[in-house]
This record gives C-alpha cells, structure tokens and sequence, in this order.
C-alpha cells in the first residue's frame, strides 16, 4: 500500500438560506431502485432468514426461506438478473459473488428486505484465508444495499473489495464498521498493516476493461482501524465513478481516496489511476492518523475528478491532491462548494510532493475555508506543492491565525492564479495578513500581495473583509453567508457554473446574475 502523506478534508453544514430550489443530488449511475429501500426486484427474488430458513429450500418465499446470503447467491445464473431478500438478523458468513447480472436495470442484488437490520458479522470467521466480507472480482452488474457490514478483523481485511474488471456496480445505504487490522483505533500502524472498509481496484489493461460506472452512496463508514491505508479507496484502472452523501468518520487515517500508479494493481501505467469521477455532498470528520498528516478526502494520482459540495472537518488535513508516485502527473481535479474548517493542520494541501510530479490544470473555487490548523504552530488554510496552472478564486479564506496561503519551501507553483477571494485572519488587520511563498517572496499586508510581481495580479480584485457567517463559533459553525455579507454578489463576474455544479446545499450555484464567494451561495 502506499506511503502516508499530507492530506486535506472539506466540512459542511447543511440549512436552508431563502435560495431558489434544485434538484440536490447527482443521479446515480446505473441506480434500480430507491435509496435505502428494499424492493422486489427483476429477475428471480430469493428470500434469507438466518433464523427460520434452511439451505434445501427454493428460497423462492418467505415462507420456504434459505439459512444463508451465500445458498442464495449460489443459485444466481451468469447474465441473469435476480434479487435477493435478506430478513433481519446477523449472518456469520463472509459472501462472494459467483456471477454477474444481465444489465443496469437487471443486475444481482443483495438487499435487505424491507428494510430490516441485517448484519453481516465477521467475528467468528477472523480466522480463515479470506479476508473480505464481500468479494467482487471481475462482476458486472451488481448491488449491495442496505447491510450493515462488521467485526472484520484481520491482516488486510476488505468490508467490501471489488477487483478486475467490470462495470455498474453499487454500494447504497451500507454501514460499515470495525474493519480493520486491529481492533484498536489507537495502536500505531506499521506500513504492513492495512485494512479497508471499501476497496475498488480496477486491474485492466485498457481503458475499455475499466471497473466502470461504480456507485457508493449514502453509505455510513466508521471506526475502521486501516493502518496505512484509506477508508474508501478507488485505485488503479477505474473509471467514471460517483461517491455522493456517504459519512466517513473516525478513521484512524484517510478517509476517502482517488489514488493511482501503484503497481500492485497490475495495471499498465497510461490508465493505472482513477479519472472520470465525482465526489459529491459527502460528509467526513475525525479521519486522524497516528503516524502521518492524514485527511478527509485525497486525490493521489488520480484524474479528472470534481469534489463538490462536501463537509470536512476536524481530520488531520481538510483535503489533498498531490501525487505520490515519482514522474506522473495528477490532473482536471476541481475542488468547489466545499466547507472545509477546524482541521488539524491546513484546509487544502494542493500538488504533488516528489521532486518530478506535480498537480495540473486544477481548480480551487467557491469553498469555505474556516479556522483550520487546530494544532497551532505556523502553517496555513491553503497550502501548495507542485503544481502548474492551478487556477484559485471565489474562495472565502479565514485563519485563526495571520497566516493564509503559503508555498510550501522546496516545491514550485507554476502559472498560479489567484483573484476573487475573501480573506479575513486573527488580528482583523489587512496589514498583518501573511502570505509566504519562500524563496519566491514573502508578503505581510494585503496590499503587498496586491502589489507583487512572482504572481501576475495576485488578488486584483480580491478582498480582505470579515466573511458574514451566520454564526462562526467552534465546533459547529455555521458557515453560510447572512444578507449582510461582503461575499454576496462579489465573486468572478463573468463566472458560468459548470455542468452539474451547484452550491453547498446542493442548489443553484449563481443567483442574481452573479456568483457569491464561498460554498454558500444565496438568492440575496
């Protein structure tokens, strides 16, 4: 697994503020049925009570159930759909799909039925060669919704763990906890100790043998002991993927990750990464690593990927793109509309940290980013590494300390811009606002930035003003903008919403012919 690395979590509250009304969430790629619903699906339906059920059943009713999830899927059919009902109670069995559905609107579904708790439990099978609860491996077509998914302690141990190659498959409406290498979310890992509650690995030697049209959402994932990797975890060759309203907490490491280029996945370098995704209006707090500065949400070597709408907070760092893989490149990753506050070191740590990587053509627009660095010290809400034509604005940047941005020492921002956004620090003075961009210069008033040359009319047009929160206290702030604000109607004038964008609390991301500054756009 890879080494550990600075990291970077978005925070979010979510209320109402007087806007005009939009559809609040992405559709779901390949999605059959509703969110956190059982359903009577296509195909053959089979029934499972661990209590009543006995495995020489048909399974075909409630009433002639089967005992176990795996009796049920041993009797799916290859390219045929079929659902399986699952009554409430804990089933000691760790499952593996032998086969893949027909199609997006006939896949193979493990479901609890009717929405009742079903557990699958781990405790008394810790001991065999397999490590994961659920396994995938090279599966079109499938489902998991609505179980609870626990006690899974063992070296390397998956929750679920998808490998190969395939497409359309979901993850909806899960819990997942206490999957891990130990059970102790304060041991200190080494780097062989790993775990994951969910593991995508594409290993296809072509973009077209992509694990394709992935979907997790509105899962729960805590207290997960993952050693030196991740909580939620997309790597090698996958593409086009949604991760939408999943809470990720409690992590004693990285919460959510986008990584490429590590070659234990197999797969070929041109598409050895994860590209074409969202990460969309996911919650994720207390992801803190004993061992190194970990995070909510990380893009490490990833591409292509937008990160909207999410709430990060008191995680080792709010959120990082970088790349650890010496001589590759990370780009097109967008980070917007998150609130990102009270993370123990900097909001946003952005590009690469080996001396031939770096981040490119990225954005970093219309977040919220609120008094983070909670450990104290000298650093700052927005940090760079390597990066190239990094484009910053409409940011609302407010330090608990004097210090905003800096350029971290030993690493270069190419074609940086910076313009639009609204910075406010502890002593309430523009004169004492630091910006620190090491040997390139250093600047400690905002007219100074203004002024300097390194960076070409750094923050022209930017703002030094108290934002006009509706209220800012720790540690639940409420980071959306009151009617009074300096942030309203002041962002890039010119600015279009990209395609699927939209504010904090999933709503129209312009109102009034004009961007505002920050996640949080209003109707005002």
């Amino acid at each position: 697994m890879k080494n550990l690395f600075v990291l970077f979590i978005a925070a979010a509250v979510f209320c109402g503020c007087n806007k005009s009304s939009v559809n609040p969430t992405s559709p779901k790629l390949g999605s059959t049925g509703d969110t956190g619903k059982s359903f009577t699906g296509p195909g053959t339906n089979y029934y499972v009570n661990g209590s009543t059920g006995s495995d020489s059943n048909t399974g075909l009713s409630t009433s002639v159930p089967l005992k176990t999830i795996s009796a049920a899927l041993a009797k799916t059919t290859q390219g045929n759909a079929a659902t399986i009902n699952v009554l409430a109670g804990t089933y000691s069995e760790r499952l593996t799909f032998p086969h893949s559905g027909a199609s997006s609107s006939a896949p193979i579904t493990v479901t609890n039925y009717n929405g009742a708790a079903v557990y699958l439990d781990g405790t008394s099978t810790n001991s065999g060669s397999n490590t994961n609860m659920i396994t995938i491996t090279s599966k079109s077509h499938v489902r998991i919704n609505g179980i609870t998914i626990q006690n899974d302690i063992m070296a390397y141990a998956n929750g679920i763990d998808v490998t190969g190659t395939g497409t359309d498959v979901e993850i909806n409406d899960c819990t997942i906890t206490n999957v891990g290498w130990t059970t102790s979310q304060t041991a200190v890992p080494s780097s062989s100790n790993n775990a994951h509650a969910i593991f995508i690995e594409g290993t296809g030697a072509s973009r077209a043998l992509a694990y394709s049209n992935v979907y997790i959402g509105y899962n729960t994932v805590y207290g997960c002991a993952t050693g030196y990797s991740e909580a939620v975890t997309l790597t090698g060759n996958v593409n086009n993927f949604l991760l939408e309203h999943n809470v990720v907490h409690d992590i004693p490491n990285i919460g959510i990750d986008m990584s490429g280029h590590y070659s234990y996945t197999g797969a070929p370098d041109s598409v050895n990464y994860a590209m074409g995704g969202n990460v969309n209006y996911n919650t994720v707090y207390n992801c803190v690593s004993k061992v190194a500065t970990s995070g909510g949400i990380y893009v490490d070597g990833g591409s292509y990927i937008n990160i909207q709408g999410n709430t990060s907070y008191g995680n080792g760092a709010g959120m990082t793109v970088g790349c650890e893989n010496n001589g590759y490149t990370t780009t097109g990753i967008n980070i917007r509309d998150n609130f990102i506050y009270n993370n123990v070191t900097a909001g946003i740590i952005y590009g690469s940290n080996q001396a031939s990587s770096k981040v490119t053509y990225s954005t970093l627009s219309g977040n919220t980013f609120y008094d983070n660095f909670s450990q104290g010290g000298y650093g700052g809400e927005v940090e760079y590494q390597n990066t190239d034509h990094l484009n910053v604005f409409d940011n609302i940047i407010e330090s608990r300390s004097n210090v905003v941005v800096i350029a971290l020492s030993g690493y270069t921002s190419t074609n940086l811009t910076m313009d639009y956004d609204d910075y406010y620090t502890l002593s309430g003075s523009s004169g004492t606002i630091t910006f620190d961009f090491g040997t390139a210069g250093g600047w400690y008033s905002f007219a100074n930035f203004q002024a300097q040359t390194v960076i070409p009319n750094a923050e022209a047009h930017g703002l030094y003003n108290i934002p006009g929160f509706t209220t800012a206290s720790l540690p639940s702030p409420n980071l959306h903008l009151t009617s009074s604000s300096v942030c309203v109607n002041r962002g890039l004038p010119s600015y279009v919403a990209a395609s699927g964008e939209l504010d904090i609390d999933g709503q129209a991301r312009v109102q009034n012919s004009r961007v505002d500054i920050g996640a949080d756009e209003t109707s005002y």
